[in-house]
């Protein structure tokens, strides 16, 4: 897809925000919960809107497996043939939906022909309609302007009798930007941005517990749900439900790809929790489940995931070897965005291991691909992450300059996360500056913007930077006050990670009023974290503690 394509389709996607609509959840429901035959009517203004609906209906059903086949109508003769075009369709097994779609709004010029041939098409449709409920096994979705509906209901009868939904999907009055990723090494994870309103899933869900033979489409609701908390930064919940739809999956012998998704989900949400070795163990499974069935896509998704646990791990050195082998996919596959994500955790690891000249090689060569391919939450991110390899070879005031290209490109696509991700570079940029008061400044316009959003990893990490910086002023008292926060919420989101800083960092800050006790308390409960999750910290911290016990015996 090209950059105008690009930003196109993400215009288009702010502009009618499907996952908030409940009628497009419904619609999505429909899929999850049907069998064989079904007539489905998909209302929208135009041509764009059907584009967009075809899109995220396809990754939906690519997802179980399955294909969204379109009989495509380009001209108003070619609907007029659309009886006869039907009856001569043959669908595979795996089809999940069969698309026709002629979205002409009344103000379109030749409106009037488009009129007549849908009239056409359904009077002669009419008396087939049992032939064509005989033919077909799976949903056969009409996809028009608003005006079909009355046109269907008057000219075709028969075939209005049998219709299972009427959805009606129009742009949101407020239109809202996809949430991105937060500043962690990227993830090409296939799961949906969206996910829409867990609880409007998990409500379908109940009906379907313990129903004999419905295991499968309880799952994929779960999934549903899993992809919503998900969306709302609900880590916990979205682990609880993943990990439940993977079950039921793995016991109802659902398609692979179906299975897949889910694992990948699960391994993103593992890492969001801290727990990097379960997240591993989960992308293992994906990655054996990939080979098995020859799908390189989700291969190369798996290597990077276990690339992002071991990184978090520690371990950089064999991330770079998970990333390598993501990258080789990445390219043998053509997959612009995936061997973008490849190449900048390729210089986040490379970052960590010190060697910032070649970290800004790969993310050069990431950016240049965010820019091909019109990526500009990438871009964003790709800027961030040389503002941050540029920190670490001391030259904070090139770093700032890239953070500024960060924050520009956040606010003109509207990207929130990324707009609070790179005020806390500027935070930490300017900590190392020494201008703790300027971090400061910086620090809490990050903590606003997640709290707005609902980010509470990105609340906890604001509140961390802050008590960091008032420690840095001298004000331990303040800090610790800071770091009793970010512990409420690191706690309540399962981030085991976070805990372990938060709680370290405060025995720092009591240590230092001489509150010894205290102190070793709280660096005991950060080291037993710390080991449960082989964080790399754990030498320094059983060495501070170690110092501080021979000090107070």
């Amino acid at each position: 897809m090209n950059v105008e394509a690009q930003s196109r389709r993400e215009a288009l996607a702010a502009r009618y925000n499907l996952p908030a609509q409940p009628e497009w959840q419904q619609f999505l429901n429909h899929f999850d919960l049907s069998e064989g035959f079904a007539l489905v009517v998909l209302l929208v203004l135009d041509a764009d809107g059907a584009e967009l609906c075809h899109a995220e209906l396809e990754k939906q059903l690519r997802q179980e497996g399955k294909k969204l086949l379109s009989l495509e109508v380009p001209g108003p003769d070619d609907l007029r043939n659309l009886p006869s075009r039907l009856l001569a369709e043959r669908l595979p097994m795996d089809a999940g939906g069969l698309w026709i779609a002629a979205a002409i709004p009344e103000y379109a010029g030749d409106f009037s022909a488009w009129l007549e041939a849908w009239q056409f098409a359904l009077a002669r449709l009419n008396p087939l309609r049992n032939d064509i409920r005989r033919q077909f096994n799976c949903s056969l979705i009409f996809v028009g302007a608003p005006w079909l509906q009355e046109t269907m209901r008057e000219i075709s009868p028969d075939i209005w009798s049998v219709r299972t939904l009427v959805a009606r999907i129009e742009p949101q009055a407020k239109p809202q930007t996809p949430s991105s990723a937060s500043q962690t090494p990227s993830s090409s994870s296939t799961e949906s941005s969206g996910g829409g309103d867990p609880l409007f899933a998990l409500q379908e869900a109940e009906k379907l517990r313990d129903v004999p033979g419905k295991e499968q489409v309880l799952a994929r609701l779960l999934h549903r749900a899993g992809e919503g908390f998900a969306n709302r930064n609900d880590w916990r919940s979205a682990e609880k439900t993943y990990t439940e739809s993977l079950t039921l999956k793995q016991h109802a012998g659902a398609p692979p790809e179906s299975q897949l998704a889910t694992l990948h989900a699960l391994t993103w949400t593992c890492l969001m929790l801290g727990q990097a070795r379960r997240s591993s163990d989960y992308a293992q499974s994906a990655l054996a489940l990939a080979q098995q069935t020859g799908n390189r896509s989700s291969e190369g998704i798996a290597h990077n995931h276990l690339g992002l646990a071991h990184y978090s791990l520690g371990d950089a050195r064999k991330a770079i070897e998970f990333y390598e082998q993501s990258l080789v996919i990445a390219r043998e596959i053509g997959d612009r965005r995936g061997e973008g994500s490849a190449l900048g955790n390729l210089g986040l690891s490379y970052t960590a291991l010190g060697d910032a000249r070649k970290a800004i090689e790969f993310h050069e060569q990431a950016l240049v691909i965010d820019r091909e391919i019109g990526d500009r939450r990438g871009e964003g991110t790709d800027l961030g992450n040389l503002g941050i390899a540029y920190w670490n070879l001391g030259d904070a005031r090139k770093a700032i300059e890239f953070y500024e290209q960060q924050l520009v490109i956040a606010r003109e696509i509207g990207d929130r996360h990324g707009e609070s991700n790179a005020l806390g570079n500027f935070g930490n940029a300017h900590c190392s500056l020494g201008d703790a008061r300027k971090a400061i400044e910086f620090y809490e316009q990050q903590l606003v913007i997640a709290r707005e959003i609902g980010d509470q990893r990105g609340e906890g990490s604001g509140l961390g930077n802050l008590g960091i910086a008032y420690d840095n002023l001298g004000d331990a008292r303040k800090a610790i006050e800071f770091y009793e926060q970010q512990i409420v919420i690191v706690r309540e989101i399962g981030d085991r990670r976070g805990e372990g800083n938060a709680l370290f960092n405060s025995a720092l800050a009591h240590y230092s009023l001489g509150n010894r006790v205290e102190a070793v308390t709280r660096a005991e409960a950060a080291l037993k974290i710390y080991e449960a999750i082989e964080d790399p910290n754990t030498p320094q911290v059983r060495a501070k503690l170690a110092e501080w016990r021979a000090a107070t015996a």
